[in-house]
C-alpha cells in the first residue's frame, strides 16, 4: 500500500472506528478533527452541574449485540443492564395516570412502532400509523425522539430498517467519555478543518486549514447535513455526487435541556421516563429520570418545536420544557432545581443537526449510497450503517467495515 496512508476526515464514533481498524491492520492513517474534542455526537459534559451528562448519545442500543458493550467493559465503563419495575409515567388531563392509563399509553406507542416496521412504504411516518387518541401527542413525540425529527419528515420504510433488539442499556459513566477512552493512543489531530477532498485515480490531496495532505485513500464521517451544506468540497465524482445527494438523508434537530434537582419528586423516584401531555400541546414533552446523588430531569425536545427554540436560544429552550415541568409538579419543582443546561447540535456548525433519517421517498436512496463505490474517497458514519442508523454503535461499524474495504482497495 502507499505509504502516504489514509486520512480519515472527524474523530466521532465513525472516524475513531475506522482509525482502531487502520491501527489493527498495521495501516498507517491520520484522523483530521475540525473540533478541538474527540467524540463528535458522543459528548459526556462534566463542567457546569453537579453531575456529569451526555448531550448527545447516551443509550447502548441494541445492547446484546452492540459492539461496543465490549470496548465499555474493557475500559471500565459502567452501564445499567436491569431496568425498574415501572419504567414510564404519564402525566395527562391535569392528574399523573394510574397502571391502567400507563399500559393504555404503553400499547399506543407499540402499535405505532409496530405499524412504521411492517408497513414497507416509503412515505411519511404518519400515513402508517392507526389511531392513537387521546395518546397521539406522546405518540409524536417518541416518534420524533427515535426518528431524530418530526415523523412527518421521516420515511415510515427508511425508519423501518433499524433491527431493534430492544436491549438498551444507558451509560451511566458516560457514552461521550467511554468513546472519548477508545481514543486513546490514536494518531488524531483537532483543531483541523478539512475544506477541500480533491480525488485522483491512485488516491486524494485533501486541503485544510493547516496545509495540504495526500492520501492514498479518504474516509469522511462528518455529519449528512454538513456535507450536504457542503462545507467540505469535493472535486467532480462520485464522492461529489453522492455529497449533494445527502439532503435527502439528513440529520434532524434533538435537543436536551437539564435540569439538576437537590431531590427528585416522589411522583418519579421510582421510574425512567415521564411523558407530560399538556392542554392544546399536539406533541408531549418528554423527561428522562436520572436517579442518584445528584438527580437529574432531562427534557428530550425534537423537530420544528426545538428548531424554533434553539433559534430563539438557551432560555427559549429552558423556558420550555420548564412550562410542563411545572404544569405536571407546580410551581414548587422550581425551588429544587439547582443548575440548568442546554444542548446546542442544532446551531454547532460543525454538526447541524441530530442524526440522519431518510426522508419520504429516500429510503432506497439511503440503501443505494450505503452499497455505493466512490472509490479512494469513501463516506461512514450512522447514516451508512444499514440496520444501525442513528447510533454510535452503527457509526463505529460503518467506520470500521469502510476501513476494511478502503485497505483492500489499496492493498
Amino acid at each position: 500500500m502507499d505509504e502516504q496512508g489514509i486520512i480519515i476526515v472527524g474523530a466521532g464514533a465513525a472516524g475513531i472506528g475506522a482509525a482502531l481498524e487502520c491501527k489493527a491492520r498495521g495501516i498507517p492513517y491520520t484522523v483530521l478533527e475540525a473540533a478541538n474534542r474527540v467524540g463528535g455526537r458522543a459528548y459526556t459534559a462534566t463542567a457546569g452541574l453537579p453531575r456529569a451528562w451526555d448531550h448527545g448519545c447516551h443509550w447502548l442500543h441494541c445492547a446484546d449485540v452492540n459492539p461496543l458493550v465490549e470496548w465499555a467493559d474493557k475500559l471500565g465503563a459502567t452501564y445499567r443492564s436491569q431496568e425498574v419495575a415501572r419504567p414510564f409515567q404519564v402525566w395527562d388531563e391535569g392528574a399523573f395516570q394510574d397502571a391502567k392509563g400507563v399500559a393504555a399509553y404503553e400499547d399506543a406507542i407499540n402499535r405505532a412502532f409496530e405499524a412504521v416496521e411492517t408497513s414497507g412504504r416509503d412515505v411519511p411516518i404518519p400515513d402508517v400509523l392507526p389511531d392513537a387518541g387521546r395518546w397521539t401527542p406522546s405518540v409524536r413525540l417518541i416518534l420524533g425522539l427515535m426518528a431524530g425529527d418530526d415523523a412527518e419528515d421521516v420515511s415510515a420504510s427508511g425508519y423501518a430498517d433499524y433491527r431493534d433488539t430492544d436491549h438498551n442499556w444507558p451509560v451511566l459513566s458516560g457514552y461521550g467519555a467511554l468513546i472519548t477512552a477508545m481514543a486513546a493512543g490514536l494518531n488524531i489531530r483537532t483543531g483541523v478543518a478539512v475544506r477541500t477532498v480533491e480525488q485522483r485515480s491512485d488516491g486524494a490531496t485533501v486541503v485544510t486549514d493547516a496545509g495540504d495532505l495526500e492520501a492514498a485513500g479518504v474516509i469522511v464521517t462528518a455529519s449528512t447535513n454538513v456535507l450536504a451544506r457542503g462545507a467540505i468540497a469535493f472535486s467532480p465524482g462520485a464522492a461529489a455526487d453522492l455529497a449533494r445527494a445527502l439532503d435527502r438523508v439528513p440529520c434532524g434537530a434533538y435537543e436536551k435541556v437539564a435540569f439538576a434537582l437537590d431531590a427528585l419528586p416522589d411522583e418519579v423516584a421510582q421510574t425512567r421516563f415521564l411523558s407530560v401531555q399538556r392542554s392544546g400541546q399536539d406533541m408531549a414533552t418528554n423527561f428522562q429520570i436520572m436517579p442518584g446523588e445528584a438527580p437529574m430531569m432531562l427534557s428530550h425536545i425534537a423537530g420544528e418545536t426545538v428548531r424554533a427554540l434553539a433559534a430563539a436560544g438557551p432560555e427559549a429552550m429552558i423556558g420550555h420544557a420548564r412550562d410542563a415541568l411545572t404544569e405536571a409538579f407546580g410551581p414548587r419543582i422550581m425551588d429544587r432545581v439547582i443548575g440548568t443546561a442546554t444542548t446546542s447540535w442544532t446551531t454547532d456548525p460543525l454538526v447541524l443537526g441530530s442524526y440522519s433519517h431518510a426522508v419520504p421517498g429516500a429510503a432506497q436512496l439511503r440503501r443505494d449510497m450505503i452499497a455505493q463505490d466512490t472509490g479512494r474517497v469513501a463516506f461512514a458514519g450512522e447514516a451508512f450503517s444499514p440496520e444501525w442508523q442513528a447510533t454510535a454503535h452503527g457509526a463505529y461499524a460503518s467506520g470500521r467495515s469502510v476501513a476494511e474495504r478502503m485497505a483492500a482497495l489499496l492493498s
